[in-house]
């Protein structure tokens, strides 16, 4: 595992928002969610819906393409397409990433 540079300033990442990162020819989820970050895969595993584009709904990312829902902080499907809950095994976890904030930037450790 190598911690790598998210180019997103720590002071700069206002609570209740997220955005989208590439790194090294991944996409990536970054979501700033109370006093924590948290990283995540940022396609949805359904049909590959851009994360960045959903909504987020208390510690849930929904997608925009077919409504599948996601928690934040571990990657769990929290509702399958469709906002099916509970879910019934349609869309797959996310893989969850740790974060670090090093000089007042944040990191996330990759692979």
């Amino acid at each position: 595992m190598a911690w790598k540079a998210t180019g997103v300033a720590w002071a700069a990442f206002a609570p209740g928002t997220m955005r989208a990162v590439n790194i090294d020819g991944g996409t990536y989820l970054l979501v700033h969610l109370g006093t924590a970050a948290y990283a995540l895969d940022g396609v949805c595993t359904h049909e590959g819906g851009s994360l960045a584009d959903g909504t987020l709904d208390g510690p849930g990312v929904i997608c925009p393409e077919h409504a599948a829902k996601f928690d934040v902080r571990s990657g769990a499907v929290l509702a399958d397409p469709d906002a099916i809950v509970p879910p019934t095994g349609v869309a797959d976890p996310l893989t969850a990433y740790r974060t670090r904030v090093v000089d007042g930037m944040l990191e996330v450790e990759l692979d």
